[in-house]
Order: structure tokens, then sequence, then C-alpha cells
């Protein structure tokens, strides 16, 4: 199927229950789309009716015929409010409505709360409405819970990769959450495995950027922020109440270039390269390599470069893998361990794709 007929149909008779789930994406960029297309390949396609997408521009409802959606169509819709769209989003009859976010913005994420009262649920691969204060935290999982609505995140940590669900399975369980360690960032790896390989740092950097691997400003995954998001949301979800201000974080980006604009610090980044290449090189007599990894115990969060044996499972990473240590009660010596793609639209459209498919199973 290929149009928005396909995809969207007219809501269903008041009364009338349908095998349909209605859907509204936030955020048309790489993982919107890819999601549209993900789910325009589906046997079952027929199950998802996309109702309306929108940018940080433009809103356009689906529920008439038209062409596929794209960032073209899309330009030619209605002028983006978010007053008027929450108003318009309302659970029909019979069906479930999902809220994607997939835009990275403060403001989205500050309406979940009312989409939650509204009965409607929410995906999303941001981190942001989740590493805001624990109190906030607390808030969304209670309202959720109240209106009986999920709140599904999977994506916020490792992609497409089953993190945050075993964790919180583990807990469910009775388990208890000792510590969980490792490589995190798919960006990180592939920098670094770039770096073992003897390419400069800052042609590792430039690359993970055009790949879409890293952000536009590459800064805000060499300050190490993304990963202490990561653990801040995997320590909530282990049980354990975490502040930013409670992690430890090591950024490595230059001293001199962490006030620049993006152009500048693009621009002067090789002047960086020797000194990596020298510690990297000085590392190797050793047998030693360099990983930027993440460490959550009960006391202590931290997250910055480790030495690592060479030959280690974690050093021989390649691509944007990530790798996942968690000790429990019960795995405590030998640690259960995830392993696989941890960044790219199509791995994380996936997993948001599966959350979808979560609440359209009744959340089992």
């Amino acid at each position: 199927m290929s149009n928005l007929a396909a995809l969207s149909r007219e809501l269903s008779v008041p009364g009338v229950t349908s095998n349909k789930t209605d859907i509204f994406i936030a955020g048309i960029g790489a993982v919107g789309l890819t999601l549209i297309r993900q789910i325009d390949g589906l046997s079952d396609a027929d199950s998802f009716n996309i109702i309306g997408v929108c940018n940080s521009r433009r809103v356009l409802w689906t529920q008439n015929e038209g062409p596929k959606i794209n960032k073209q169509i899309l330009a030619n819709g209605d002028i983006k409010k978010w007053g008027q769209i929450i108003k318009k989003l309302k659970p029909a009859d019979g069906r479930d409505l999902v809220f994607v976010d997939a835009t990275g913005d403060h403001d989205v994420a500050g309406l979940y709360l009312e989409l939650f009262e509204k009965g409607i649920h929410v995906v999303t691969p941001s981190k942001i409405a989740n590493t805001r204060k624990q109190v906030y935290f607390d808030l969304l999982q209670k309202t959720a819970n109240e209106q009986d609505v999920k709140f599904l995140y999977e994506t916020n940590v490792g992609a497409g990769l089953p993190v945050l669900r075993t964790v919180r399975d583990l807990v469910k369980s009775g388990d208890l959450i000792r510590e969980i360690s490792g490589v995190l960032s798919g960006t990180m790896t592939y920098i670094f495995s770039q770096l073992d390989a003897g390419n400069a740092f800052s042609e590792a950097v430039l690359k993970a950027r055009q790949l879409g691997y890293a952000e536009p400003d590459p800064r805000d995954d060499l300050s190490g922020e993304d990963v202490a998001r990561k653990m801040m949301i995997l320590s909530r979800v282990s049980g354990y109440s975490v502040e930013r201000e409670d992690l430890e974080v090591e950024p490595i980006i230059p001293d001199e270039l962490k006030d620049v604009d993006s152009g500048t610090f693009l621009e002067r980044l090789p002047e960086f390269d020797q000194g990596w290449k020298e510690k990297l090189e000085q590392l190797k007599k050793s047998g030693k390599t360099l990983r930027y990894l993440g460490k959550m115990e009960k006391d202590r969060i931290h997250v910055g470069l480790q030495e690592l044996d060479i030959n280690s499972p974690v050093a021989r990473l390649q691509g944007t893998n990530n790798i996942i240590q968690i000790r429990t009660r019960r795995y405590n010596d030998q640690p259960l361990i995830i392993q696989g793609p941890g960044a790219g639209k199509e791995v994380t459209s996936a997993g948001v794709l599966a959350d979808i498919r979560q609440i359209m199973r009744g959340g089992r």
C-alpha cells in the first residue's frame, strides 16, 4: 500500500469496535519517515491508521484520500499550532490512539500529561521527558497508569535493542539491579573503531555526522550527555532515584572548542588529530585501546573514557554496536548481556514500531 487511503481510513462508527489503531506522528524526519515506510511495507498495514503528521511548522491531517506522505506534501499542510492539534486528537470509539513523538522537542515532551489525560498512548524515541527531574519522571508513569494508557520508550536506550524491557521485566520479577555497564552510544562505537583503524579523529567525527550517526553538531554526542541521559533512564527504570547532577560525566570535546559556533568547531577539529593519534598509539603498545562507557552502580554513575584490553568484547565492537551488561541478584557471577546495533533510523524506527505493536496487543 503506497497512499494515504491505504494508511488512513475514516474514523470508526461510534459504538463499533475496530481492529485498527490510529496514529499521529510528530516529527517527520529520518525516524518519522522511516516509520511510515516500515508500516507501509507490513502485510497488515491496514491495521495502522495514520490520522495525521506534523513537523516543526506544518500539520497534515490524513483522513481523506491523498498521495503518499512525504515532506513535499506536508509543506502544503496547515500552520502547526499545538493547542489545535491536542484539541483535535481524540480516541475514536473502540480504537486506540497512539501519539508518536519523534521530534526531540522540549515543548512536545511537555504535552504527554495532557495526552494521557485524554486517553492517548505515547510512544517516543526522545529521551527529553524521561530525563527531567525525578518527580516528573514519576508523575509520567503514575498518570499513564491512572489513565490506563501506555507510555512506551524502549528506543530511549539501545534503539531497537530490548534493553529497557529486559530491565523492567527483571524488576517486575522481583530481581534487584546491582550494576549496568557498557557502550551505549553507537556514535561513540563508530568513532573509536575508526580511530583503531588508523583514521583521524576529525575524519571519524565528520564521517559519523555524514552517516547520520552523530548529531549535526557532534558536540551533542562528544559531550557525553547522550550516554548520561541513557544511564539516567536505565537507573530510574531499575528503581533508583537519580538526578542529572548525581552523574559524573567526562566529555571528549577539546576545551578550546566548547564554546565556539558549530562551523568553527568542525573547521578546527583537525587541530586535535595528532593528540588522539599519539594517545591511541601509546595504548596500543601495551595492548590497550579506548572506549566510551557508562556504568551504573547503586551509589555511583560514571560516564567517560576507559582503557580496555584491545581483544576484549567491548573493544572489538564495530559499526554502531552497543553492548550492555546487567548484573542483578540473580545474574551476579555471569551478567546478562545485550548486544547489537544501537543507532540508525532503521533500527530506531523498528523499535518504535514494536512499541506500537505492544499497544495493539493490549500491552502484552
